[in-house]
């Protein structure tokens, strides 16, 4: 039985850090429990959905930073009016075109687009619904792990612009992110705060569980009913070039943190020591937040369902 160098691991670590990210996502995807997850949390948003509309209204829905969206199937059946899948990366947006073609799917639509460009306040929203969204205001908008991409700073104004400018009348908007409230050794939080606190002064401020608070203080959300969750997940996968291309994925590289050679090497020997080696599945904690419009005599506290 061969058994693999440190030399050799090491290696196959730095060609993963080349993988593209549809192709990070793709394995992370298939090894991890967080996609069950992630549409556990999903159908709540969506049954919450129909039970405020009519049961043969057809339902539209947009997956903002869809990527490979490992939820298309649920999307596609469920939202039959359009389902809008928008991402930067053309590559993932190129997969799904294979696929839309040869199944002969007829009502998704693929948008290459950057949202802190396109969403980024009303006016830009207004545009986009006008140009690319055929002028539709859709039931459900997603946007799950792609916020990791604009400060949160930012995030108050971007939900805004839209859940005003997109979102249509009585709709819900799904979020979820890695919790930046973890802090156990062996996490995702914690790899990715080790790192980019030691190679570049910095952590995450980008905590989903403190919109509510911000949005609670601006009327555009008054009659919105904000409903919160944390859940935890794994990933593991026997394929060392596979689990590093995921943990390359959750450092942020290169699109978030431009490591050095020598501080890819570190991180690529630290993984083999601290989770190959041992066998040590990678764990991710993290938060759900929705939104559902509601009217105002339906509406509760913004924070009322926060829990």
């Amino acid at each position: 039985m061969h058994v693999a160098t440190a030399d050799s691991l090491v290696e196959r670590g730095l060609k993963a850090a080349e993988s593209r990210i549809f192709e990070q996502n793709k394995i992370w995807a298939r090894h991890a429990s967080e996609k069950p997850d992630v549409s556990v949390s999903l159908m709540k948003t969506i049954r919450a959905l129909h039970s405020r509309l009519p049961h043969d209204r057809e339902l539209s829905a947009l997956a903002i930073g869809a990527g490979d969206e490992p939820q298309f199937r649920v999307l596609q059946a469920a939202f039959q009016r359009g389902l809008w899948l928008y991402d930067v990366d053309g590559a993932a947006l190129a997969k799904l075109r294979e696929r839309i073609d040869r199944q002969a799917i007829d009502n998704v639509y693929l948008v290459q687009g950057d949202y802190g460009r396109d969403f980024q306040n009303s006016d830009a929203a207004d545009f986009t619904r006008e140009t690319i969204l055929d002028g539709r205001r859709l039931d459900l908008i997603t946007l799950h792990h792609c916020l990791y991409y604009c400060c949160a700073s930012e995030w108050p104004e971007l939900l805004k612009a839209i859940y005003q400018g997109v979102l249509a009348p009585k709709g819900a908007m799904h979020l979820v992110m890695m919790s930046t409230r973890e802090t156990r050794p062996g996490t995702t939080t914690w790899l990715y705060n080790h790192f980019a606190e030691k190679f570049s002064g910095a952590g995450t401020d980008q905590d989903l569980l403190k919109l509510p608070s911000a949005l609670s203080h601006d009327t555009a959300f008054k009659h919105c009913e904000l409903v919160t969750e944390t859940r935890e997940v794994e990933f593991w996968v026997d394929d060392f070039e596979r689990f590093m291309a995921v943990v390359w994925m959750i450092l942020l590289y290169p699109h978030g943190h431009d490591y050095s050679l020598d501080q890819r090497v570190e991180i690529t020997e630290f993984v083999i020591e601290h989770f190959w080696r041992p066998g040590r599945p990678l764990v991710q904690t993290q938060d759900y937040l929705s939104l559902h419009k509601l009217e105002p005599t339906l509406a509760r506290d913004p924070l009322e369902s926060v829990f």
